[in-house]
């Protein structure tokens, strides 16, 4: 385009009403470090103006020099708009500085009064998520599959774990409970939230992608200080002994020493210190602040010295005779009623292995077929040295102890049942266990449950009598072990059955804007706002400049200005590592043996460039986190999340994560995961995941990782130029609209992401738009700074 002396005039308007204007200065430019900085993008630009004292701009401006007028300008809201032959220069937000017999002196500022504004303000907790449900074990099942913003992932609580009873077959079945899971939020649903309730549209290709799309952030319940109500109220009690007994005619059994039939006694016997067990081995933990742990008539209770809302944390472990039921089920004590709703119905896995794949010649084995009919009669065959059909036993019970044939090749354990005078095979369900197993036996569960909040007063104690165990068969023996605790949990977070709003789950305590920062920090993201159209643009710095529509500029170039060109690496410094905030108990641990703290990576500046030392870009939020396998029972290759520190003294709460949920994963054969779902898959939620046959290998971490990309990806080619390139710095010949363009993304004309190919003087290169100084309507003409791309090819 060839620009003439003839520039269109400017024209400036005050809610629509045109203004006399004497004089336009230089219209602010732009700065692309801004879009980094949320108290830049808060603070916008602005624009100061001089007005005549004209009897018009004095009307439009509420006559500010008179004393009595009725209407003060900034007694509300105004918008000015600055044109310059329709092109749209300078817009935003009017409010006067000053009035006197010269003039008037306007400010007008774009941005600032939005949603960075907004975000600085705001709690996360007040974002209006909309979800609503009750901490059940459906809603934690259903949460993996559905589409709402709280998803509920297992975590693994970092402390030192209790020993098995060496005379078990198999180590203690652990039952996942409501408290081993933690609310995870949505990310994605936080941010568009965010940015919508301050009413504005985002457009961002990085925050729609699947990537974004599986990113969650650890939930937080609301933190008290129980200190004081610990001190005054709070107890740990344990039992002395095992008790034992057996499940009444519905197969349940009580804890209440009044009872005389199928009863344990009290749940816990006592919170004295210095208290010793029935094999004289001191009780470790125990104290009762206050003498609020109570017995009375032989019951226990609580009783505070005022009123209080507190729950109750239940650790229970005892052992149940079993009946195998099926592959995947044993019969057996597998529900517990704690009072106030807290009704617990779970399910007691069968973790004996079926043999039927791995069948050997001279092995006793124990046949059981699950759908046994009375009366019935059973048939095992094999092959034997490649002979089908030999016969190696023969029962007619639902089980039986077998041996296999005590010699040759055998292979493929065929059950049969008679049918009239033959045998035809068995259409039900049956399993090959070793001899040693029993069709009876017996398993050690572990429980730690906390119930929902209750009001408790002197006048009104809690009582614990109406606690009982159930879901097995009349009969079945029960013995509560000695480990067996109970405590108070004052002002508790959500416990069982207990009412959940997405504000319930977000309680960190942290600006909106926090959040913004910490996933500018992980994913070197920018943001920049069309406040004309209310629209922010989201990308990844290496995405959104130099990436927009190409821009053949080099007949622009004001050759009367001087071309300086710089190196870019001139301002870093020579070295700088992104990292996490400081792990806690796993990665603490993992971190005092490793070279270089868990997510981190660094950057060498190869520059002489460059500033010396160091410069380090810890997280403002997130923590890394660790994943161990092995610690369900049941699903020992399922990877769980570790959170906390076990060796600290607060308890319940721990840095924030973030994850990227991956699914349910599918488990290995024979594995099955825990309440609630008892499916062959679990809730793959990771920071950082290996890979294996069914999910490829990912990672938060900034390195990379196990074949998995770090997050340094996002900023590779951003670094590179900053080591490698220049910073040029000139003068461009620009129409009024074209200026505007540049600052309206979108519109398909050059905007602040476009690719600009330039004459310098001394070449043509490429280059993105780093900085726009303040430009002159009048003089057409605007400086300019821009950074050197790694192409010089359109």
């Amino acid at each position: 385009m060839e620009l003439t002396p003839d520039t269109p005039p400017c024209r400036l308007s005050v809610d629509s009403a045109p203004c006399d204007l004497a004089a336009v200065p230089p219209v602010p430019g732009y700065d692309a470090a801004g879009t980094a900085d949320l108290d830049a993008c808060r603070a916008g630009r602005t624009l100061t103006l001089a007005l005549p004292a004209t009897d018009r701009n004095a009307a439009l401006l509420g006559f500010p020099r008179d004393p009595h007028t009725a209407r003060r300008f900034n007694a509300a809201p105004h918008r000015a708009e600055l044109t310059a032959g329709g092109a749209l220069l300078f817009a935003g937000t009017a409010r006067l500085l000053a009035a006197s017999d010269e003039g008037f002196t306007l400010e007008i500022r774009s941005g600032g009064a939005g949603w960075a504004h907004d975000a600085a303000l705001r709690d996360l907790s007040a974002l209006a998520v909309d979800y609503r449900r009750s901490l059940t074990p459906s809603t934690i099942a259903a949460s993996w599959t559905d589409d709402s913003p709280v998803k509920f992932f297992p975590i693994l609580r970092d402390e030192y774990p209790q020993q098995n009873s060496p005379t078990d077959l198999l180590p203690a079945e652990r039952i996942l409970s409501v408290d081993d899971y933690h609310p995870f939020l949505h990310i994605a649903t936080l941010v568009r939230t965010l940015f919508r309730e301050a009413g504005y549209t985002l457009r961002s290709a990085f925050f729609d992608s699947a990537f974004f799309e599986g990113l969650y952030l650890s939930g937080a319940y609301a933190a008290h200080d129980t200190a004081a109500a610990e001190q005054r109220m709070g107890f740990f009690a344990r039992r002395l002994t095992d008790s034992s007994t057996a499940a009444d005619d519905i197969g349940r059994v009580i804890a209440n020493p009044r009872s005389t039939i199928a009863s344990v006694g009290n749940l816990v016997q006592t919170a004295t210190p210095g208290s010793t067990d029935s094999d004289g081995l001191p009780i470790p933990g125990l104290y009762d602040n206050g003498g609020c742990f109570t017995l009375r008539d032989g019951k226990i209770g609580f009783a505070p010295a005022s009123e209080v809302r507190v729950g109750f944390e239940y650790y229970l472990r005892y052992t149940t005779g079993h009946r195998i039921l099926s592959r995947t089920r044993l019969k057996g004590i597998d529900s517990v009623y704690l009072g106030t709703g807290a009704q617990l119905a779970f399910v007691l896995p069968n973790r004996y292995e079926d043999r039927r794949g791995e069948f050997a010649a001279g092995h006793g084995y124990r046949a059981v077929v699950f759908d046994h009919a009375a009366g019935a009669q059973y048939r095992l065959t094999c092959t034997r040295d490649g002979v089908q059909g030999v016969v190696w036993g023969e029962f007619a019970a639902r089980s039986a102890q077998v041996a296999s044939p005590a010699t040759g090749p055998v292979a493929g354990p065929v059950l049969q049942v008679r049918s009239g005078t033959g045998w035809s095979p068995y259409a039900g369900d049956w399993a090959l266990y070793d001899g040693y197993i029993g069709e009876t036996g017996e398993t050690t569960v572990e429980l730690r449950i906390r119930t929902a909040a209750e009001t408790v007063s002197p006048a009104s104690p809690k009582r614990f009598d109406g606690i009982y165990f159930y879901g097995a068969e009349p009969g079945t023996t029960f013995t509560l072990r000695r480990e067996t605790s109970l405590r108070p949990r004052f002002f508790p977070g959500p416990g069982y059955g207990e009412p959940l709003t997405f504000a319930d789950t977000a309680r960190h305590g942290i600006r909106q804007s926090t959040l913004l920062e910490a996933l500018v920090h992980l994913f070197d993201l920018r943001f920049y706002t069309d406040e004309a159209t209310k629209t922010v643009h989201v990308e990844p710095a290496c995405d959104l400049f130099g990436a927009g529509p190409a821009a053949d500029w080099t007949d622009r170039t004001d050759f009367s200005q001087p071309v300086v060109f710089s190196d870019l690496a001139q301002e870093l410094r020579e070295r700088r590592t992104w990292r996490y905030l400081a792990g806690e108990g796993a990665v603490a641990r993992f971190d005092a043996g490793a070279p270089q703290p868990f997510g981190s990576w660094s950057f060498d500046t190869a520059s002489c460039a460059a500033l010396p030392g160091e410069e380090l870009l810890r997280s403002p939020l997130f923590g890394p986190t660790l994943s161990a396998a092995g610690s369900e029972a049941g699903a020992p290759s399922a990877r769980i999340l570790q959170v906390g520190d076990r060796d600290a003294a607060g308890e319940g709460r721990f840095t924030p994560r973030i994850v990227r949920y991956a699914g349910l994963h599918p488990l290995p054969r024979g594995e099955r995961w825990g309440e609630p779902s008892r499916q062959a898959a679990y809730p793959l939620a990771a920071f950082h995941f290996p890979g294996d046959a069914h999910t490829g290998p990912f990672t938060l971490c900034f390195e990379d990782r196990d074949g998995a990309a770090g997050l340094h990806r996002f900023r590779d080619r951003r670094l590179a130029q900053e080591a490698a390139r220049q910073r040029i710095a000139l003068s461009l010949r620009l129409a009024p609209d074209e200026f505007a363009a540049l600052l309206s993304p979108g519109t398909g004309a050059p905007d602040i992401g476009s690719r600009f190919l330039l004459d310098t003087g001394q070449g043509i290169v490429t280059a993105s738009l780093e900085r726009i100084e303040a430009y002159d309507p009048a003089a057409a003409s605007v400086r300019c700074t821009f950074r050197r791309l790694d192409s010089d090819r359109l």
